[in-house]
C-alpha cells in the first residue's frame, strides 16, 4: 500500500491493543480530499447498474485483466478498468462513508483506510507481478492440499482473488486449496466478503475480520504466506510483524511471498536523486554512494532476526551495521535512503522505482558532515568514517532506527 503523509492538521486514530480508548495521530489533510476527488471525476460507475449485474461485470474484468497479464500484454488502461469497475462495486455496497475512511495505528502499525487501499490496484507493476507468480504458483497444488493465507489482503484482496477466479475458469484451479483472507478493518472485510460472493468463490474462500498477528492455527498449517503490508523502506505498515508472527505457522515446504525484501543503505544528493526534471525511462542515479545492506527478509531470515525488548516494553530488531566512507565530501550535503528491491517469486522481481513499494525512503534526521538548518530532538549527527547500526522499530509506525555506533 502507499504511503500516508503527516501532518499537523488532521487525525487518525490509534486503537490500543484493549481497545478502551483512542488516541489522536496526524496525517496529511489533502490524502481524503484528493481521494474523494478521485472517485466522483475518475471512477463514474452507471447510476443504473443493478446488485444483479455486478458479479458478471466484476468476473469479466478479472477474466480479462489476468489473461492480458498472463499473456504479457498488460497495459495501464486494464489496471484502470479493473479500478473503476471494482470501486463501482464497493461504493454499490452501502459502507458508511466514516467507516470505509477511518484509518488507525494498531500494536503492530498503520491500518490505513480501505478508501485509500483500494488504490492498490493502479500500481500496475505490483500487482501485475503477483498476478504472474501466483498463476504459476497455485496449479502446481493440483495433487495435494494447499491452505493459502492472505492476511491484511485490504478491501479487494487484488493481489489473489483476481487469479482465483481466472484460474477456475480456465479449470486450472486445485480441488483442494483453501484461502484465508484476513483484515482487521471492518469496512474491508464486508468488501471482501460481498467480493467473494459476487465471484461465488465461497467454497474456496474465508473472510476474517480480524488483526492478521492475532491468527490462531496448527504449526505447520499454512503452506503459502502472500503478505504486502508495506511501503517504501519496509515502513509503516506490519509487514515484519505478520511475517514473524506467521513463521512458526508456516509448514516445512511453504512459499513465503514475496520471497525475499532487501533493504540498503544509500548516500547521495537530493538533488540527483529527485532532480526538477524527470528523468528519462531507465535513466539511474549513477552518483551513490552504496553504504550496505541493513535488512533482507526471507522465509531462512525469519527465524533468525535479533528481537531486543526494551524496559519500556518498547520492541526492536536489530539489523546490519554500515559504515559512512572516510573520505565522504562534505562541501556538499548528502541524504541517507533506505532502498528496497522485492524478489516476488524466483525471476519475478519489484526493483527499485517499479512499484510505490519500492521507492527510495529519505531518513532526513541522518545528517552527515553538516549541521541542520532546523535541528529536531530526533537529528543524528554523523560524520564522515563513523559507523551506524540499524534498528527496526516494530511497534507504532514500523521503520528504521538509525543509531551511532561508538568506536571500539
Amino acid at each position: 500500500m502507499d504511503t500516508a503523509v503527516l501532518h499537523p492538521n488532521a487525525q487518525i486514530t490509534f486503537m490500543p491493543e484493549d481497545n478502551s480508548s483512542e488516541q489522536q495521530y496526524s496525517y496529511h489533510p489533502s490524502l481524503l480530499a484528493s481521494l474523494n476527488q478521485q472517485l466522483r471525476t475518475s471512477l463514474k460507475t452507471p447510476a443504473k447498474i443493478s446488485a444483479e449485474e455486478w458479479p458478471e461485470r466484476i468476473t469479466n474484468v478479472f477474466s480479462e485483466s489476468v489473461c492480458q497479464v498472463i499473456n504479457d500484454s498488460p497495459a495501464l488502461p486494464v489496471f484502470q478498468q479493473c479500478f473503476q469497475e471494482l470501486t463501482g462495486f464497493y461504493c454499490s455496497l452501502d459502507i458508511p462513508a466514516p467507516l470505509r475512511q477511518r484509518q488507525f495505528i494498531n500494536k503492530n502499525g498503520l491500518v490505513m483506510s480501505p478508501d485509500y487501499a483500494i488504490r492498490t490496484v493502479l500500481d500496475s507493476v505490483r500487482v501485475s507481478t503477483f498476478w504472474q507468480a501466483l498463476s504459476n504458483i497455485l496449479p502446481q497444488y493440483a495433487e495435494r492440499e494447499c491452505h493459502l493465507v492472505y492476511p491484511a489482503c485490504g478491501p479487494f484482496a487484488p493481489l489473489l482473488l483476481p487469479v482465483l477466479h481466472f484460474l477456475r475458469e480456465q479449470q486450472r484451479l486445485p480441488e483442494k486449496l483453501e484461502v484465508t483472507l484476513i483484515d482487521i478493518h471492518p469496512a474491508a472485510a464486508q468488501s471482501l466478503q460481498a467480493l467473494v460472493g459476487a465471484t461465488q468463490l465461497d467454497s474456496v474462500v474465508q473472510v476474517l475480520c480480524q488483526d492478521a498477528c492475532d491468527y490462531r492455527a496448527e504449526h505447520g498449517s499454512v503452506d503459502i504466506l502472500l503478505v504486502e503490508a508495506m511501503q517504501h523502506g519496509l515502513s509503516r505498515e506490519g509487514h515484519l510483524n505478520i511475517c514473524q508472527h506467521f513463521a512458526p505457522l508456516l509448514a516445512e515446504d511453504a512459499l513465503l511471498l514475496p520471497e525475499k525484501v532487501s533493504v540498503r543503505a544509500v548516500l547521495t544528493q537530493a538533488g540527483d536523486e529527485f532532480p526538477a526534471e524527470p528523468r528519462a525511462e531507465g535513466e539511474k542515479n549513477t552518483r551513490r554512494i552504496d553504504i550496505g545492506p541493513v535488512l533482507e527478509l526471507s522465509r531462512d531470515t525469519l527465524r533468525q532476526l535479533d528481537l531486543l525488548r526494551l524496559d519500556d516494553g518498547s520492541e526492536l530488531i536489530r539489523c546490519l551495521q554500515v559504515k559512512i566512507p572516510e573520505d565522504l565530501d562534505t562541501s556538499v550535503e548528502h541524504i541517507l535512503l533506505l532502498t528496497t528491491e522485492i524478489q516476488v517469486y524466483q525471476h519475478l522481481s519489484l526493483p527499485e522505482y517499479a512499484s510505490g513499494i519500492t521507492h527510495p525512503l529519505p531518513d532526513l534526521s541522518v545528517c552527515i558532515g553538516f549541521e541542520p538548518r532546523n535541528p529536531q530532538p530526533g537529528d543524528l549527527l554523523i560524520k564522515p568514517g563513523d559507523s551506524i547500526l540499524f534498528y527496526y522499530r516494530k511497534q507504532g509506525l514500523p521503520g528504521f532506527l538509525p543509531v551511532y555506533v561508538e568506536p571500539v
